[in-house]
């Protein structure tokens, strides 16, 4: 004990020094650590401040049309930017996971049934670089159809741009009391569960999967005869039709289909999807069906399905 009191006495003044000097080190960390804190809380301050910006915008100016010049009914128009806004802002963010959330249960079952096929399928080809967006109102009745254009970022890449832009159709779906949306050009599914009937033969339709260049109908057809039956026999490429409120006319593209697809066996039954070229509009929806060339014992025969 007596040495080191020696030592103290001796080498006071340094000692002290070099408590002084690890005092003003750790006053300098905490200081530090106080600034980084405040930092983080700002960069979140301004995170938020930023989605109350968007959560003001009102879009009036996106929801007019391209199309007729028409607008959104003025309820739907910030519902709709802003969830549109969200869901491109996180794919813009690198967030696909977030941006997924937002998809309907139709466009999940019917386009991405998983994260990763929508990570693969949508995000990472439009996406994967530095990008920017806008999006204008295609159609002001529903289904809400609006066009995405999506554009590189120059001022990211530095490079010039050259007007060119990846394209897509979105729209709104009202599912429970929240707004999803559709991507990659499909509008949803039309659910109808109408059948049309002749002799031996029952045709009904299930569904259709609404796309913006054409639709796919699920149909079940029924055999109630003892002979086998085709749906139709390939002589006129427009015998299976369907036929909107406007009157026009819509040809199946059967070269989808195989010959066996079309060929119900005697008693029984088969469910086929059915593809047809028509384009969605806003101001139509499909009205009938029509299978004009049903095969039976040889005999052709006309099935129209009211929908």
């Amino acid at each position: 004990m007596g040495k080191l009191i020696r030592y103290y006495n001796q080498n006071r003044v340094g000692i002290w020094i070099v408590i002084l000097i690890f005092a003003f080190i750790i006053l300098i960390i905490q200081t530090l650590n106080g600034l980084t804190k405040e930092q983080i809380e700002q960069e979140n301050a301004n995170s938020e401040a930023n989605k109350n910006i968007t959560n003001q915008v009102d879009y009036t100016k996106e929801s007019r049309t391209l199309v007729s010049g028409d607008e959104v009914p003025e309820i739907y128009q910030k519902d709709f930017g802003k969830i549109l806004e969200n869901f491109l802002t996180y794919c813009k963010n690198h967030e696909p996971e977030k941006a997924y959330d937002l998809l309907s249960n139709d466009c999940k079952e019917i386009l991405y049934p998983t994260e990763e096929s929508f990570t693969e399928q949508y995000y990472k080809p439009k996406f994967s670089t530095e990008k920017v967006y806008d999006f204008q109102s295609w159609t002001a009745k529903g289904p809400y159809v609006y066009l995405v254009k999506i554009y590189n970022n120059t001022l990211a890449t530095g490079k010039g741009s050259s007007g060119t832009y990846i394209q897509d159709y979105v729209s709104v779906a009202l599912e429970g009391e929240t707004y999803k949306i559709n991507v990659n050009g499909f509008v949803g599914i039309r659910h109808f569960n109408a059948e049309g009937k002749k002799d031996d033969v029952s045709i009904t339709i299930k569904s259709a999967e609404v796309h913006m260049d054409y639709s796919i109908a699920t149909v079940v057809v029924r055999n109630y005869s003892e002979r086998d039956i085709l749906l139709d026999s390939r002589k006129d490429a427009g015998s299976i039709y369907v036929l909107d409120t406007n009157g026009a006319k819509s040809e199946a593209l059967l070269y989808e289909n195989l010959d066996e697809d079309l060929k119900v066996e005697a008693r029984n039954q088969k469910e086929l999807k059915i593809k047809f070229s028509n384009s969605y509009q806003s101001k139509s929806n499909i009205a009938e069906y029509v299978f004009s060339d049903v095969q039976i014992l040889g005999y052709p025969q006309e099935i129209t399905v009211e929908v």
